[in-house]
C-alpha cells in the first residue's frame, strides 16, 4: 500500500475507536492502562494481519523437470525436497545434453530423470563466466540414495565428448574409485580412470607419459593432494607438491575440464586472508581452484556445509566478490550469521532459484525416530555422585597447588576442563551400555539386525593404559580412569617454580589421595569393548572403527586380553572394516559397530541386493560432534533400493547436563538443514529441536539466570514451584543455585557473585560444566535453565519477535492482484531478481470451521465468547481455545480475521466477553462474516471507505520475492527509520519469510514487507550508490601518485574515476562447444579386453546396442561443416596424418571435411582408425580377412601408406538381402566400429538391390601398411593382429602353403621382401607380437 493508503488506514482506526497506535509499537506496552474494553479490541483488530502457521510440511515429494530430455524416466526411490525449496523452481535452460547421453542410458533410467537434472543445471551453470574472469561452479547437496556419482559421471561424458579429455574427482577414500569406475561403467562411458598421482609416478617414463595417461579423470584424494613427493635422485633431489603434479598434468591456467570435490565438507576450514590457520585441505582446495579459473567445478555433499563459515572455500558459487552483492566472504559471513537461520533459509532457495544448487534427498518417511531416555540406577546415581565430587576436590586442590608452588601454565584450567568433559562424557556412555545391549538383543530376537553408531573408540587412552604394563592388561580397561589418572600424573603441579629440586609436602600428599580416589570410584569400563563382550564377542559382532586392537575374551571363561583386531592383516583399516562389512550384509553377523571412520562410504542398509534383508535398528549410542558426521552416519543404514527403512532410537540418559551433545548436533543440523536443504528441520528427518538450547534465546536466558542467581531475585516469568516442585524455598533454591556456579568455575569462589562476560552467554560452556555436578543439582539447574528459556520464548512469541522460520499463511482463499513488477533495479548483477507482489488475503473464518476448531479444543474455558457491550448495534463474537502447555494463555479467532497471532490472558478475555452456547453464537458469527467481506470494521458509513481495512476479511499482503538476501541490510535500514514515522505495527516491522498457495495451486515464498516503505527503501539505494560513487570519486581525485624520483604528483582532474567492482562487473555466458564425434565415439566405446583380444573375429548380430545406434544417427545428421570446424579445433599430430585425411574424402561431402581436416594437427595415436570409424558419413563395411590378391609388396605400403577400400557404397548389399543371414562376420579391427557401419548401412538409399547375401562374404579391406611396424599405434596392432593370431594354430590348407613360401608375417599379414632370412623374419614377428 501508499503513503496515503496507509495514513488512511491509521486514520480509521481512530476514527473507529481512538486507538493510539503509538502505543503499540515494537518497544512500547502493547496496550496502553487506560484503554477501556472496546477500545483494546479495536486496537487488536487494527493488529491483525493474516493467520501465521509455523509450516508442517518439512518435505514435498519431488519431481524433476527435464523437457529437453524426452523418454527420461522418474527415480527409482521415493525422493523429497525441503518444503521451502520445492516453492523455488530451478531457471529455464536449453542446454543439448541430449546429444552426448546415449538414448539407450535414458531409457533405461541409468540416468534418471532426476539426475540428468542435475547434469543438465550443472553444464549450464559451467557456460557461464563469473565477473572476477573465474568459470561459476554448481554445488549437488543430494543425499545418500540419489546417485551423486552417477551425476558426476553424467558431467564428465558431456564434457568428454566436447573435447575436453582431462578432469580430476577429489573425494576421501581410494576405496572410492571402484564405485567412481562403476558409475561411469553404469551409464556407458569407459573414459580411462587413473589411480591418483601414485599411477602417475609409476607410469612415467623417461620421455614422459604413455599417450593413454595424458587424458582421462584422476581420482584423488583430498590426502593426496596434501602431501608430495620425492623427486630426482643423488644430491639433486628435491620435493614436489602433489597439488603441483596435477596443475601440470592439466596442462595448467587454460585447463577448462571438470574439478570435482566430492564429499567437499572435508575442505570446510578455510579462512579467507587467515590461510596460515587454515587446514591443509582447506587451503589446498581453495589454492587449485584459483590455479585453474577456467576449471568446472562442482562442490558435491550430502551435508555441505555445517556452518556458514564454512563455505569460505567455494568461491565459484558466485556469493561474495568482484560484481558479487557482497564485497568479500566476511561481509557474506556477517550478514548471515547476523540475521540467523531464516535468511540462511532465503539463501539455499536463491540460490537455487539462480540455477547453481539443487538439494534433494531420499525420504526418511519409511524410517522411524525414537527417543529413548535412559533412567540410571541408584548405583550409578551414585557412583556419579561421587565422581562429581571427586573432581570437585580435584579443582579446589589444584587451585591450591598452583598458589602454593607458584605454577604459570595458562592451558593449565583448559586442559582440567577438556579432561573434565571428555571423563564425564566416557560415564554417560559407560551408562548407557546395558540399555544398549537391551535394545540390542531385543531387536535381534524380533528377527532385526542391529547398527550402533559412536565417534570416539577411546584407542588413546587404551593405548597409554598398554604402555604403563608393557603391553599387557589383566581385565577390561577403565577409559574414565584413566582419563582422570592421566591428568592427575601429568598436570597436578608438586615442584615449587624455580626451585625443580623442591617438592612441596602437601601438594605431593594430595596428589597420592587423589590417585587413590581413582581406585575407590566404581568406574565402567570401556562401552565399546563391554558392548562387543556382552553381545556374543567379535565372532558375533561386526566393528566398523579405525583402532588397531581391542581387549577381547576368546571364551565366557577366560580372561580379557589386548588383542589386534586382524592378526593377518597389513594394518590396512580400510580393507579390514571391509571383510568386517561383508559378513554383516551377508548375515554371518548381525550386530555391527561404527564409528567415524566408517561413517563415508559404507552401506548397510537392507540391501535388496544382500543377503541379510532384516530391518535395521540403528541405534545412536554417541551423537557425533558434527552434524555432517551424524548425517553421514544416519545415511549408512537408509539408502536408496532398500527392502524396509530403519528404526533410529537416539539415546540419551536423564542428566541434563548429557543433553549437551544432542543439543550440539541439534544446533548445527538446524543449520545444516538451512544451508543444504533449505529448511533447517530438513537435515535428516529426526525432530530434535526440543534438544537445541544454543539459540539466541538460549543465551539470552542463561544471561537472565545468572544474574537471578549472582542477585537474588528468580527470573521474570519463571515460577520456583515449576523448577524445585515445592521443595525449596527461594533462599536455600539460591544458595544452592550459587554453589552449583562455584563448582563449574563460572564465578570465583569468594570472589563476589558475578559471573565473567565471557562465560555469561556461552550455553555450550554451561552444558558441559554442569556435567560435574551430581545427579540432583544438576537436574535442579538444568530444570530451571530450561524453564527461564521457556520464559523468554513465551514473551518473544506475545510480541510477535519470535522467528520461527519459514511460515504458512493459511486463509480459505489467496489471489494476486495485479501483475508482479520487479523492484529494486541494479541491485543484482545475476541472474536473481526482486519482484514485488500483492496478494488478496481471504482471512476469515466461516462457522462450519469455527465449530471444527470447538471440537478440537473441548477444555473447561474454551468455546465461544460474546462481547459485554455492543458495537454499532451489536455483539462481537470470538472463539478461545487454550493454549498447549500453558494454564493462563488463549488464543482467539473472530470471524473476520481468524486466528489471531497474539496471545491473551483469560483474566482479560472475561473482562471483555462473557461466555456463551454454540447455539447463542452462531447468529452472530455468521453475521459478522458476511458484514466483513464488503467493508471494515466500522460499517459501510466508515468515513475513511475502503481505505479502511481495520476487521475486514480481505487482507493485503505484500511480498518480496526472488533476490533478497543482498537487500536485508537496506530494508531492516528503511524500517527503523520509519516504523515510528509512519506508524507501524509491530507485527509489520517483524520481516519474516512467508509461503503461500494460491487458489490455483502455485506456491509463492517471500519476504513479508510493508509496501509503504519499497518505494522509500528504492530511493535509499539510489542515494546509497550516488555516495558511494562520488566518495570514489574524492578518494580517487585526492589520492596522490609517488614519481620515480620520489615527487608526489596529484592525477589530472580530467581523468575519469574507476568505478567499483561491484558495479561494473558483469557475468557472461559462453557458447556451447560442439560435438567431437571421435571423441564420443572413444569415451562410449568399451576397451579391449584380454578376451576380445584374442577372439579370431567378432560375430555381430545384426540387432546392435539402440543407445549406440542412436548416437550415431544423431551424430551422422549433424551438418559436416561443423563437424570440420570442429575437427580443425582439436591439436592433433601423428604420422597416421594421410590415411585420415584419405578416409574423410570417401564421405559424401569430401572437398568440405578435408578441408577442416587439413587444418587439424593430430596427435592422437588412435586418430586414424576414430577417422575411418566416427567422421565418415558413409561408412564402410569391413570384410572378415584379406586374401591374396590383397595384400600389396612393401615397396608398394610404404610408397601409398593408404587404407583404401576395395568396394564403394554402390558395391554393397541391400538391407534386406543381407537380413537373410542371421550374422555378419568382421574382422577385429572394425568391430569397435560395427554400430556405426550397421547405421549407415540402414540409412543408405543407393544400395543395389541387385546385389545377394553372398556379395556380404567378398567384402574386405586393405590393411592400412607402414614402413614398420613400430610406427603403428599400439591399439591399432592388437586389432589387427588379433583376427589372424588363432590361425596360427589352424590346419594349414593347401592353398596357403604358397602364401607361407613368400615369407609372409602371420601377425601383420605383410609381404617380408625377397631374401629376408628366418632371424629378420623372427624378429619382425617379435617386433609385432610385443607391440
Amino acid at each position: 500500500m501508499d503513503a496515503g493508503y496507509h495514513l488512511a488506514y491509521m486514520a480509521a482506526v481512530a476514527a473507529g475507536g481512538g486507538a493510539h497506535l503509538p502505543g503499540i509499537l515494537a518497544n512500547q506496552q502493547p496496550e496502553p492502562p487506560h484503554m477501556t474494553g472496546l477500545d483494546l479490541e479495536m486496537t487488536r483488530m487494527a493488529q491483525e494481519t493474516v493467520q501465521e502457521t509455523v509450516s508442517e510440511e518439512v518435505f514435498t515429494t519431488y519431481k524433476a523437470s527435464v523437457p529437453t530430455i524426452p523418454h527420461a524416466q522418474p527415480h527409482p526411490a521415493d525422493i523429497v525436497e525441503a518444503g521451502s525449496l520445492a516453492a523455488m523452481a530451478l531457471p529455464p535452460t536449453d542446454y543439448p545434453l541430449v546429444e552426448t547421453i546415449l538414448e539407450n542410458v535414458i531409457t533405461s533410467g541409468k540416468l534418471s530423470a532426476l539426475q540428468l537434472e542435475g547434469v543438465l543445471y550443472a553444464c549450464t551453470r559451467h557456460q557461464m563466466v563469473l565477473p572476477n574472469g573465474c568459470r561459476a561452479g554448481f554445488f549437488i547437496g543430494d543425499g545418500a540414495g540419489v546417485g551423486k556419482g552417477r551425476q558426476i559421471a553424467g558431467i564428465i561424458l558431456d564434457n568428454f565428448a566436447r573435447g575436453r579429455t582431462r578432469h580430476v574427482w577429489f573425494s576421501i577414500s581410494t576405496d572410492l574409485k571402484l564405485d567412481a569406475e562403476r558409475d561411469l561403467r553404469d551409464i556407458g562411458c569407459y573414459v580411462k580412470v587413473i589411480e591418483g598421482c601414485q599411477q602417475l609416478d609409476r607410469e612415467t617414463k623417461v620421455f614422459g607419459l604413455p599417450p593413454g595417461f595424458k587424458e582421462g579423470v584422476i581420482f584423488s584424494t583430498y590426502a593426496t593432494l596434501v602431501s608430495s613427493v620425492q623427486k630426482g635422485a643423488g644430491a639433486a633431489t628435491s620435493r614436489q607438491s602433489r597439488l603441483d603434479q596435477l596443475i601440470t598434468w592439466c596442462g595448467g591456467q587454460d585447463f577448462d575440464g571438470c574439478l570435482i570435490f566430492d564429499e567437499c565438507h572435508k575442505a570446510k576450514h578455510f579462512i579467507p586472508g587467515k590461510e596460515k590457520n587454515s587446514t591443509k585441505v582447506a587451503l589446498a582446495v581453495a589454492t587449485i581452484q584459483r590455479l585453474l579459473p577456467k576449471a568446472r567445478v562442482v562442490y558435491c555433499s550430502a551435508t555441505g556445509v555445517t556452518d556458514v563459515k564454512n563455505m569460505a572455500f567455494m568461491e565459484r558459487l558466485g556469493l561474495w566478490g568482484k560484481g558479487a552483492a557482497f564485497r568479500d566472504f566476511e561481509q557474506f559471513l556477517e550478514a548471515i550469521q547476523r540475521r540467523g537461520l531464516g535468511v540462511a533459509e532465503m539463501l539455499a532457495m536463491e540460490m537455487k532459484g539462480s540455477g547453481m544448487y539443487i538439494s534433494r534427498g531420499l525420504s526418511f518417511r519409511q524410517a522411524e525416530f525414537i527417543t529413548v531416555e535412559v533412567n540410571l540406577t541408584p548405583q550409578q546415581v551414585k557412583t556419579y555422585d561421587m565422581a562429581a565430587h571427586v573432581w570437585n576436590e580435584l579443582r579446589q586442590a589444584l587451585t591450591s597447588a598452583i598458589a602454593r608452588t607458584g605454577t604459570n601454565n595458562p592451558r593449565m584450567w583448559s586442559t582440567f576442563w577438556s579432561s573434565h568433559q571428555r571423563f564425564f562424557k566416557q560415564l554417560c556412555m559407560g551408562m548407557k551400555v546395558p540399555a544398549i545391549v537391551q535394545e540390542a538383543k531385543e531387536s535381534i530376537e524380533k528377527g532385526y539386525c542391529v547398527v550402533i553408531g559412536l565417534q570416539t573408540t577411546g584407542e588413546a587412552s587404551l593405548e597409554c593404559e598398554l604402555s604403563k604394563h608393557g603391553g599387557q592388561v589383566s581385565g577390561f580397561v577403565s577409559l574414565c580412569k584413566e582419563i582422570y589418572s592421566r591428568f592427575v600424573h601429568q598436570h597436578f603441579p608438586t615442584y615449587i617454580q624455580g626451585q625443580e629440586e623442591k617438592e612441596d609436602f602437601w601438594c605431593r600428599s594430595a596428589k597420592d589421595l587423589l590417585l587413590g580416589f581413582a581406585d575407590k570410584m566404581d568406574l565402567p569400563n570401556s562401552p565399546l569393548d563391554e558392548i562387543i563382550d556382552q553381545l556374543g564377542g567379535p565372532s558375533c559382532v561386526a566393528e566398523m572403527t579405525g583402532r588397531r586392537g581391542r581387549v577381547v575374551r576368546k571364551t565366557l571363561k577366560s580372561p580379557p586380553q589386548y588383542l589386534l583386531r586382524d592378526s593377518d592383516t597389513t594394518g590396512d583399516m580400510d580393507s579390514l572394516n571391509i571383510r568386517e562389512k561383508m559378513c554383516f550384509m551377508e548375515g554371518k553377523k548381525l550386530v555391527a559397530i561404527i564409528s567415524d571412520a566408517a561413517s563415508t562410504g559404507i552401506s548397510l542398509h537392507a540391501d535388496m541386493r544382500a543377503s541379510n534383508q532384516r530391518r535395521r535398528v540403528h541405534i545412536t549410542l554417541e551423537l557425533p560432534w558434527s552434524a555432517d558426521k551424524a548425517v553421514q552416519q544416519m545415511g549408512r543404514s537408509h539408502r536408496s533400493n532398500q527392502s524396509s527403512g530403519p528404526l533410529y532410537k537416539l539415546v540419551t540418559t536423564s542428566l541434563g547436563g548429557e543433553r549437551r551433545f544432542a543439543a550440539a548436533v541439534a544446533r548445527r543440523l538446524q543449520s545444516l538443514g538451512a544451508l543444504t536443504k533449505g529448511d533447517r528441520r530438513a537435515a535428516t528427518g529426526a525432530d530434535l529441536s526440543e534438544f537445541n538450547f544454543d539459540t539466541p534465546y538460549g543465551r539470552t536466558a542463561l544471561r537472565n539466570m545468572y544474574y537471578g542467581i549472582c542477585h537474588g531475585e528468580m527470573v521474570a516469568g519463571v515460577s520456583l514451584a515449576s523448577v524445585t516442585h515445592s521443595k525449596y524455598e527461594f533462599g536455600d533454591f539460591n544458595c544452592v543455585m550459587q554453589e552449583c556456579l562455584t563448582h563449574m568455575g563460572v564465578i570465583e569462589e569468594g570472589g563476589g557473585a558475578s559471573v565473567k562476560d565471557k562465560d555469561a552467554g556461552v550455553v555450550g560452556r554451561f552444558l558441559n560444566r554442569i556435567l560435574g555436578l551430581s545427579v540432583e543439582r544438576q537436574n535442579l539447574i538444568f530444570r530451571y535453565f530450561s524453564e527461564c528459556l521457556n520464559a523468554n520464548i513465551g514473551a518473544a512469541r506475545r510480541e510477535g519477535r519470535y522467528n520461527e522460520g519459514l511460515v504458512d499463511i493459511t486463509a480459505s482463499s489467496v489471489d494476486i492482484v495485479g501483475d508482479p513488477r520487479e523492484v529494486f533495479h541494479g541491485a543484482h548483477n545475476g541472474t536473481n531478481t526482486t519482484r514485488h507482489v500483492v496478494l488478496s488475503v481471504d482471512r476469515g473464518m466461516d462457522w462450519d470451521r469455527a465449530l471444527q476448531r470447538a471440537k478440537n479444543h473441548e477444555k473447561e474455558k474454551d468455546g465461544f465468547y460474546c462481547s459485554r457491550r455492543e458495537v454499532r448495534g451489536r455483539r462481537l463474537c470470538i472463539l478461545a481455545t487454550q493454549k498447549e502447555n500453558s494454564t493462563h494463555l488463549f488464543k482467539v479467532a473472530r470471524p473476520n480475521t481468524g486466528v489471531s497471532s497474539f496471545d491473551e490472558e483469560i483474566s482479560e478475555i472475561l473482562s471483555r466477553y462473557s461466555h456463551v452456547d454454540t447455539d447463542v453464537a452462531e447468529h452472530g458469527w455468521k453475521q459478522q462474516y458476511e458484514e466483513a467481506s464488503q467493508h471494515c470494521i466500522h460499517g459501510p458509513n466508515c468515513k475513511n471507505g475502503q481505505a479502511c481495512t481495520v476487521g475486514s476479511r480481505c487482507y493485503r499482503v505484500s511480498l518480496l520475492c526472488g533476490g533478497i538476501v543482498t537487500l536485508m541490510a537496506l530494508l531492516e535500514r528503511t524500517v527503523a527509520q520509519f516504523q515510528v514515522k509512519l506508524q507501524l505495527s509491530k507485527v509489520e516491522c517483524n520481516l519474516r519469510v512467508v509461503r503461500v498457495e494460491l487458489r490455483d495451486g502455485r506456491r509463492i515464498v517471500g519476504l513479508r514487507y510493508p509496501e509503504v516503505l519499497i518505494p522509500l527503501a528504492e530511493k535509499a539505494m539510489e542515494e546509497q550508490k550516488i555516495i558511494q560513487r562520488f566518495s570514489q570519486s574524492q578518494a580517487f581525485r585526492t589520492q596522490p601518485t609517488i614519481l620515480s624520483n620520489g615527487m608526489l604528483a596529484l592525477p589530472s582532474q580530467t581523468t575519469l574515476p574507476p568505478q567499483p567492482d561491484n558495479t561494473t562487473a558483469s557475468a557472461a555466458i559462453e557458447p556451447v562447444c560442439p560435438i567431437v564425434r571421435k571423441y564420443l565415439s572413444r569415451a562410449t566405446t568399451p576397451p579391449v579386453t584380454i578376451k576380445s583380444f584374442f577372439k579370431p573375429c567378432s560375430t555381430i548380430k545384426r540387432t546392435t546396442s539402440e543407445g549406440t545406434v542412436a548416437a550415431t544417427k544423431l551424430l551422422s545428421q549433424s551438418d559436416s561443416k561443423e563437424e570440420a570446424a570442429g575437427q580443425s579445433k582439436a591439436k592433433l599430430t601423428d604420422s597416421d596424418q594421410s590415411s585420415a585425411s584419405q578416409a574423410s574424402q570417401s564421405s559424401a561431402d569430401s572437398k568440405e571435411e578435408a578441408s577442416g581436416q587439413s587444418k587439424a594437427e593430430l596427435t592422437d595415436p588412435d586418430q586414424s582408425s576414430a577417422s575411418q570409424a566416427s567422421q565418415s558419413s558413409a561408412m564402410h563395411l569391413p570384410g572378415t580377412s584379406q586374401s591374396g590378391d590383397d595384400v600389396e609388396t612393401a615397396d608398394q605400403s610404404q610408397a601409398s601408406l593408404t587404407s583404401q577400400t576395395e568396394t564403394t557404397i554402390d558395391d554393397l548389399p541391400n538391407v534386406n538381402s543381407a537380413a537373410e543371414s542371421d550374422v555378419v562376420v568382421l574382422s577385429q579391427e572394425s568391430a569397435s566400429t560395427q554400430s556405426s557401419s550397421f547405421d549407415s548401412e540402414n540409412k543408405s538409399d543407393t544400395y543395389n538391390t541387385s546385389k545377394d547375401a553372398s556379395a556380404m562374404e567378398k567384402l574386405s579391406i586393405k590393411r592400412p601398411l607402414g614402413t614398420s611396424s613400430a610406427n603403428r599405434p599400439a591399439k591399432r596392432q592388437k586389432s589387427q593382429k588379433s583376427g589372424t593370431l588363432m590361425s596360427m594354430f589352424q590346419k594349414t590348407k593347401k592353398d596357403e602353403v604358397s602364401k607361407l613360401k613368400r615369407l609372409t608375417c602371420p601377425i601383420c599379414s605383410v609381404v617380408m621382401k625377397p631374401g629376408t632370412t628366418n632371424g629378420e623374419l623372427n624378429q619382425h614377428i617379435d617386433n609385432c607380437l610385443i607391440g
